[in-house]
């Protein structure tokens, strides 16, 4: 209790003054020596201040010191960007000590007679800042062996040799990992970052978000591996190879899934995933053919999950360049004046060709439906209400899809 109210509540209703304490305490004292005033204007620094409070504060609410990564995910991430930055990891250390030293100053100040309740919230705040700077030198040692290896990282060597076709037992005998039997091959796209709470944010640097989810990447796949992970996120996407031992395909695929699953519940985020179970002579025709499923899952707007070539068969080779490709997306072209015209017939064929369906989901009489696609049988020159000709419009969309998706995703586009 402070002033006769839960500390958790007095310490939020003060949060902006307890901030603005800090920052000014940061730049009288930083790590370089010289007063800084213009660290008073750093939105970044007053985000990370600020999410310390709010962390220190459900911390006395939920009467639990012994937060870890996944509870803190932006403090780890935070203070491996400050490695990226080229930071020494005591400056960090002592804009840590000097931050919470100036907000337990600040709630003297504030704060009642009452020297009990200050005791309590020193203790407190002690226990806080134990488990908070393991933590943020747990993200700013990772991050910086990172970056002090580079390329030349004897693991970064194994992943390479291994996705390049090189022979990979030099990097493997070099990196002491050792090669699996077989390799989860992964591609990745992740979903955009949630935020339920922008306000909290504020000044938050977008690497610290890349740096939390690509550590979280890391921390699922390990928890499902039979060995040492090598991946790479740049966010949104990512290559993982996640050794596994031979087994039949449909327990890689079983065990694929899993890992999906888990890592969109810690992102908060969809994911999708292409993936491939192969020995490590194949991981390259893998990475390339995970490629080019998971452009076609995406493109073709597919839910979320890990897809195997086995399940997108059909519009894998119905998308294979050649002369037919180039004749089927022709034949769309017409479409490009009539948008709501190719939504129905994107719906036609989604709803498994049923008119009905279509017209309640494009919230149609179905006899508009009929019309529709009646216009499109005669600017297109096949009719997708025909039976015959349903397999045509299921490719040409497919192929649409796809095309639209390589011109979106294009740095030209």
């Amino acid at each position: 209790m402070l002033d006769a109210m839960p500390a958790a509540d007095w310490l939020r209703d003060r949060r902006q003054p307890l901030i603005a304490r800090a920052l000014d305490a940061l730049a009288e004292q930083p790590p370089t020596g010289a007063p800084d005033p213009t660290r008073v204007h750093d939105a970044e620094l007053r985000w990370i201040i600020g999410y310390n409070l709010d962390l220190f504060v459900r911390t006395l609410e939920t009467d639990r010191p012994d937060f870890d990564e996944e509870d803190a995910p932006d403090l780890v991430a935070s203070a491996a960007r400050r490695a990226s930055d080229g930071s020494a990891v005591e400056e960090l250390l002592h804009d840590y000590q000097v931050g919470i030293s100036a907000m337990w100053r600040a709630a003297v100040d504030l704060a009642g007679p009452d020297g009990a309740d200050l005791v309590d919230l020193t203790s407190a705040m002690q226990a806080y800042l134990l488990r908070a700077t393991t933590l943020v030198l747990r993200g700013f040692q990772h991050e910086a062996s990172r970056i002090s290896l580079g390329e030349r990282d004897a693991r970064f060597a194994l992943y390479s040799a291994l996705l390049s076709g090189d022979d990979p037992q030099v990097a493997a005998q070099r990196s002491g990992l050792g090669l699996a039997s077989a390799y989860l091959v992964l591609r990745l796209q992740l979903g955009p970052d949630p935020e339920t709470n922008p306000s909290a944010i504020l000044g938050r640097a977008v690497q610290v978000s890349e740096h939390r989810r690509a550590n979280t990447v890391q921390r699922i796949l390990s928890t499902h591996a039979d060995g040492d992970v090598l991946a790479l996120v740049r966010d949104p996407v990512g290559t993982a190879l996640v050794p596994v031992d031979l087994s039949p395909t449909d327990e890689g695929q079983t065990r694929a899934r899993l890992m999906i699953d888990s890592l969109a519940e810690s992102l908060g985020s969809a994911v999708h995933a292409a993936a491939a179970v192969v020995a490590p002579e194949d991981v390259p025709v893998a990475a390339a053919l995970t490629d080019d499923v998971l452009e076609l899952v995406v493109a073709t707007a597919r839910e979320p999950g890990v897809y195997f070539l086995e399940d997108v068969l059909v519009p894998y080779q119905l998308t294979r360049p050649g002369p037919a490709r180039t004749l089927l997306e022709e034949r769309l072209r017409p479409l490009d004046l009539h948008p709501e015209w190719e939504a129905t017939l994107h719906a036609y064929v989604r709803s498994g060709f049923d008119r009905r369906a279509t017209a309640t989901q494009l919230h149609l009489h179905p006899n508009s439906v009929d019309y529709r696609l009646g216009r499109i049988a005669t600017l297109c020159g096949f009719d997708p209400a025909q039976p015959a000709e349903r397999a045509t419009a299921f490719a040409a969309i497919c192929i649409r899809d796809l095309a639209r998706h390589r011109a979106e995703a294009s740095p030209s586009a």
